[in-house]
């Protein structure tokens, strides 16, 4: 994500709307991720993708990829930050 005061806040509600295979957004540590467009080259597949859309999917992420720096390889994918 862009750094602040560029930084847009999702509410988790706009979070929820976004919970199909071709409209594909989740939360990873606080950040709220797009990830759509990145389904396809997913080694575990859309389905595994599925288990998070549309919530917070910290937990899941770090149980299947404890080692991966997740800002990193979803930077380009990054909607913005959770709102609280």
């Amino acid at each position: 994500c862009v750094q602040p005061p560029q930084v847009r806040k999702v509410a988790k509600e706009e979070v929820a709307l976004h919970n199909k295979e071709d409209d594909l957004w989740m939360v990873i540590q606080g950040r709220v991720y797009d990830v759509t467009p990145y389904a396809p080259f997913h080694p575990g597949g859309i389905p595994e993708l599925m288990a998070g859309a549309g919530k917070d999917a910290s937990n899941l992420f770090t149980a299947a990829h404890p080692w991966v720096n997740v800002h990193r390889l979803l930077e380009r994918c990054c909607v913005g930050v959770l709102a609280e």
